[in-house]
């Protein structure tokens, strides 16, 4: 970098792209976010490239172009409307460079996220919420309440410990179905078992990943749709897997 101002836009930039991708955001919105950054910052012809896994990103054809690499991809809208209030205040010009990179600072060493307890008891009160969708009896309430809280804090805490794909879905699947499944014949229950076990799989479903697929289908990011879609196929077969095995055991 050339200057001053040259090292710490590109930092800013760069680090906003990282905390967006890292938290779920479709490619659009990153590359539109660091531009319209960079272009309040004077440079207009800025060039960025982004994927799952990195962000290729120069301030112009006279400037380095520098590369971040993306390590880890969760889901987390108020990351994601943070750093977006952030770009709009400093393309407004309300806040200053070195403003913005305080904050995105804190942004990125900041978890941001709800106490895993509270996400559990969410996750049960969604499968409820599922079951009365589908139809389900009265009789599958606690069991599709346990299924789909246990189930969940499974995928939630593996993956806590763990970047490895498919295992944390594959056995949180099979943890749940085999409450849903064990449940309905300690308690002697009878009905349709299967909504029980829809509703229950529901909070673990991919479904933020499925909908970016789509938007980057549709502003023409076919490497990042075919990436996301793959993984929601990926996490996909492992919920269906887990789910077939308890079916076969019990």
């Amino acid at each position: 970098m050339d200057n001053d101002k040259d090292k710490i836009t590109m930092t800013v930039i760069l680090l906003a792209g990282k905390i967006l991708l890292s938290s779920g955001a479709e490619v659009s919105r990153v590359e539109d976010t660091m531009r319209r950054m960079a272009i309040s910052m004077g440079y207009y012809n800025s060039q960025g490239y982004v994927i799952n896994v990195f962000i290729n990103f120069s301030l112009s054809s006279d400037h380095d172009t520098r590369i971040i690499r993306i390590d880890k991809n969760i889901t987390n809208l108020l990351k994601i409307f943070q750093v977006n209030s952030i770009s709009r205040k400093l393309t407004s010009n309300r806040i200053s460079i070195y403003e913005a990179h305080d904050s995105l600072k804190l942004i990125d060493h900041t978890s941001l996220s709800s106490a895993l307890w509270k996400k559990v008891i969410a996750a049960g009160l969604i499968s409820l919420s599922f079951l009365y969708l589908l139809g389900g009896t009265w009789q599958y309430v606690i069991i599709t309440l346990l299924a789909g809280s246990i189930g969940y804090f499974i995928v939630e805490y593996m993956q806590s410990k763990s970047l490895t794909m498919f295992i944390p879905e594959f056995i949180g699947s099979f943890i749940l179905g085999s409450i849903a499944i064990l449940g309905s014949k300690l308690l002697g229950v009878s009905g349709n078992l299967g909504s029980s076990i829809i509703a229950s799989v529901m909070p673990i479903v991919p479904g933020v990943v499925i909908t970016t697929a789509i938007q980057d289908l549709f502003s023409r990011h076919m490497l990042m749709f075919t990436a996301k879609f793959l993984e929601a196929l990926v996490i996909a077969f492992a919920i269906g897997s887990g789910i077939a095995i308890a079916y076969l055991i019990y």
